[in-house]
Parts: C-alpha cells; structure tokens; sequence
C-alpha cells in the first residue's frame, strides 16, 4: 500500500447490508490451508524473485502459454504479471482480482502486498475446474509504491471497449493481520452488499476500515476509468503500525485470518461471476 500519513481512520462494523440471504450455490474449489500458508511462506526481498515465484505458482495452478503473459511497466525493472482464466458468455465481460508484489526498503514485504499477490494463484486454481461466465485477468501489479504505476499502466493501455468490458476490480492488499475488512468509501454498494452476503453465509463478521487519508491502493487507477471497485484488506488502528517498517514480516500474519480472507475472496469471486451481484451491466 502506498502511504500519504500515518493516521488510521476509525474501525467501521458494517450491518448487514442486505436481509438474511438465502442459501446459494457457488462452485469452487477450496485449497487447503496448509497449501495456502505453504505459498505465503516462499517470500524473497528481491523483486525479481518475487516476481518469478508468482510466475511459477500460477504454472503450477495451470496458468500456462497464452494464458499467463507479463507487461512492462515504465520505470520498473519488473513488468506486472498477468494470468486470464477465458469464461463461456462473451458477452458477460471481465473481473479483474489484482495485489501488487513490490515493497518498500523496510521490512519484507510479507504483509503489504505478498499477501495479496501470492493470493492470486491460488483463486486462480479454485476457479479454474468450473465453467465460468466471466472472464477472470488476475494481475500482480508491479511498482504499486511508485505512485500505483504498475495498475496505471494496465488501465491506461487498455482500449475503450476493454474498459467498457470490466464489470468489476477486486483488489487485495495487507491481509491476515486481522479479520478481512473492505475499504467501505471506496467499494462499489453492489460489490459491498455480494461481500456483505458472503462474509455472512460464511460467518466472518463483515467489516470495513476506512483509510481515505492514509494512504491509496490500485484501486484507485480502475476508480479514475469509472470501473467498481472492491478493496479487500485487514487493516485496524492496532495493526497500522507494522506496515513500512522492519514488523512487516511474515510473523505478522495470522495464518487463520489470512485463510479466512482467502476463503472469502474465493467465495466472493465465484458468487458475482455466478449471480452478478455487484457488476455493472
């Protein structure tokens, strides 16, 4: 996460946002955690290292040839990898799912973002064995601290039609610090109320910390091309402090709650692709 200051805005509990849902189906398949902590674990300080473990756990998820591409990011030695699981309905349009793998000097990383990057893999497995209606493009955003070049660059090099195209951007940035919270002044309402929906049916306590004048996300890159935005992240008033120095490490992460946001974005993926909660027409 690219910082501005360091005050955190106020915790939020979110009610529910919509009434008791109804029991849904949604199809896919759960990894187990010990892969996921297994995955989370392999961190390097070396962006290049960083960036070709992505590159292998995305092969090894069967994101292979066409499917797994890289682009250059001006002003970065490395490019954004990019990973795209095709739907059935052309006419169903994109979710992009992104987390940025580079970091400042203190600290590894581990929290802000290898903990959303190293995500992508793995919701790339659980969706990949079921059809799906949408297309998917995982992106692991290079030189987010720069100034969100990486995600910049990705919108900004995509055509008229392809924004037009992206029904949603869900972004995942520090998580396992605490239970997963979303950026509730950021959220798109229909992104909110599917997260709202899943958090519940899966009994995780819906929340939502607010961090407009701390710091920014890529996020913000799909929100200036006028694409719904959904931030999930695990930031509290107590676990602030630890991003951008040397307390940003892999010790930081509660493995159970960094399951827990995996299991949750997993869901959430697969319900909007199944029901469209959340995605603009």
């Amino acid at each position: 996460m690219s910082w501005k200051h360091s005050v955190l805005a106020a915790l939020l509990v979110l009610a529910a946002a919509v009434a008791p849902a109804r029991a849904q189906r949604v199809e896919l398949d759960q990894i187990k955690q010990p892969v996921i902590e297994e995955r989370l674990g392999n961190l390097s300080r070396k962006l290049a290292e960083r960036r070709a473990t992505l590159e292998k756990f995305f092969e090894q998820a069967g994101c292979t040839a066409d499917s797994l591409a890289s682009q250059k990011v001006r002003g970065s030695r490395e490019p954004n990898v990019i990973c795209t699981l095709k739907g059935q309905d052309p006419e169903a349009g994109v979710i992009v799912v992104g987390g940025h793998f580079d970091l400042i000097t203190a600290g590894m990383g581990a929290v802000d973002d290898w903990s959303g990057a190293v995500m992508l893999p793995s919701l790339y497995e659980s969706l990949k064995s079921r059809p799906r209606r949408h297309d998917f493009v995982f992106v692991a955003f290079a030189a987010e601290e720069m100034g969100l070049d990486g995600s910049r660059v990705y919108v900004n090099a995509l055509t008229k039609p392809q924004r037009a195209a992206i029904r949603a951007m869900i972004n995942l940035e520090c998580l396992g610090l605490a239970s997963p919270k979303i950026w509730g002044s950021h959220a798109d309402p229909r992104l909110l109320e599917a997260y709202a929906r899943i958090a519940s049916l899966l009994h995780i306590q819906p929340g939502s910390v607010n961090i407009d004048q701390v710091g920014d996300d890529d996020s913000h890159s799909f929100r200036d091309a006028k694409i719904p935005t959904l931030t999930i992240h695990s930031i509290t008033q107590e676990t602030f402090p630890i991003l951008h120095t040397s307390r940003d490490n892999i010790g930081a992460i509660d493995v159970d709650q960094y399951y827990a946001a995996y299991r949750l974005t997993a869901t959430l993926l697969a319900y909007v692709d199944s029901f469209g909660a959340g995605l603009r027409p």
